[in-house]
């Protein structure tokens, strides 16, 4: 081996030239830097997936964006092994460095770390978590470099994703508060936004990561998670907008059912307002169902009488005269004897017949006259009535 072997180590070329390459690629690796310092007359291959910068002294100096090999011959790099091992005995020394940045589509994950509140109308603070995909790739090299290794001060394809998780996460909990500050939406409206929330947030994303070099070009899969709880008081409400009760309908119902259960004779409203459930005292129980009891379109849950035992109002007739309630069946009034109809008798079938009807509908009797006394037909011709003998003028 000749010196310049053995001051830059095994392989080199006659002239002291190396040969470079991302080989060790992974699926989401993002980025690669050469873990050497680049020497003049070292080359590089860069593959239809990749770009490679090349910078001297942390400045990006090109950009080598089309595959092929290159030879880096400028004399912005320092000459041949035997140079470099000079310059580190003067203290003075050139770096060298050639980044390897993926050019093709990336995909990954994220998801919230913690679980987002979110202010519900309906359940009130709720705690939420999100999940998803995004796709993204790299549009300008030189700025994705000089913005995430020299300002954030990410230099591995982990740190980088992660910061891009990040920025999604926050986005959501903005683009959530809008959608409920515009559209009030609710935890149970979430599952119908999803698709407008992914491009809301797809939009916001491409305006944040341009100043990065980096274009997000999907979001997709959003899945929110919501708690036990919630999920179980949904599934609740849903079964008793099918049966068509309300919440107090159904827990009235439910405690007069443990109440009926009781063998111990306990059965008072002390077992009643147990089963209103967590949270509501026996009171509001009664309240809420006193109250739909009054209402005429819902039954009265405290009603004990079934169909078969319940008799229906008889209807009443109120007197003209006296204004006594009597029954319909009556013709006239059972206190002051007025006759509580306008209507007639026919002389010949004896069935009613309005008072300016001239023929009786049943039978088709004429009606001439009508007596003064007791109000009923008489016949043309008649002098007195054939009911009451009331002289008929």
């Amino acid at each position: 081996m000749g010196i310049t072997d053995k001051l830059k180590g095994k392989n080199p070329s006659v002239v002291g030239g190396w040969t470079h390459s991302w080989d060790k690629k992974s699926d989401d690796q993002i980025m690669y830097k050469i873990p050497k310092n680049i020497v003049w007359n070292d080359n590089i291959i860069v593959r239809e997936d990749e770009f490679a910068v090349f910078m001297r002294d942390g400045k990006a100096l090109s950009v080598f964006n089309r595959p092929g090999r290159y030879a880096l011959t400028t004399q912005n790099i320092a000459m041949f092994g035997l140079a470099d091992k000079v310059q580190e005995l003067t203290g003075v020394k050139q770096l060298g460095e050639i980044y390897y940045i993926r050019r093709s589509e990336m995909r990954g994950k994220f998801g919230t770390k913690e679980p987002i509140a979110f202010r519900d109308t309906d359940f009130g603070i709720v705690r939420i978590r999100v999940f998803g995909q995004f796709a993204y790739r790299v549009t300008e090299p030189i700025l994705f470099l000089t913005q995430f290794i020299g300002t954030e001060g990410r230099t591995t394809s982990d740190s980088i994703v992660d910061w891009m998780r990040d920025q999604i996460v926050m986005s959501i909990n903005d683009v959530m508060g809008e959608l409920k500050r515009d559209k009030q939406m609710a935890v149970i409206d979430m599952p119908a936004y999803l698709e407008e929330m992914e491009q809301i947030l797809l939009a916001r994303l491409l305006d944040d990561f341009v100043r990065y070099g980096v274009e997000m070009t999907k979001i997709s899969g959003l899945n929110i998670n919501l708690p036990d709880e919630i999920q179980k008081a949904i599934d609740e409400r849903g079964r008793l907008q099918a049966l068509g009760v309300n919440y107090m309908q159904y827990q009235a119902g439910q405690a007069m059912v443990k109440a009926a259960e009781n063998t111990s004779g306990s059965g008072n409203l002390a077992g009643m307002g147990v089963g209103l459930g967590a949270g509501l005292g026996m009171g509001a129980g009664m309240a809420g169902a006193v109250q739909s009891g009054m209402q005429p379109q819902q039954p009265n849950p405290w009603d004990s009488q079934t169909p078969s035992t319940a008799h229906p109002p008889e209807d009443k007739v109120k007197c003209p005269n006296c204004g006594h309630l009597n029954t319909s069946d009556q013709k006239f009034c059972s206190n002051c004897g007025s006759r509580l109809s306008d209507d007639i008798t026919c002389p010949k079938c004896g069935k009613d017949v309005k008072r300016n009807d001239k023929f009786c509908p049943s039978c088709g009797e004429r009606i001439a006259r009508i007596c003064p006394g007791c109000g009923k037909g008489v016949k043309a011709g008649s002098k007195f009535c054939h009911e009451c003998g009331a002289k008929i003028e």
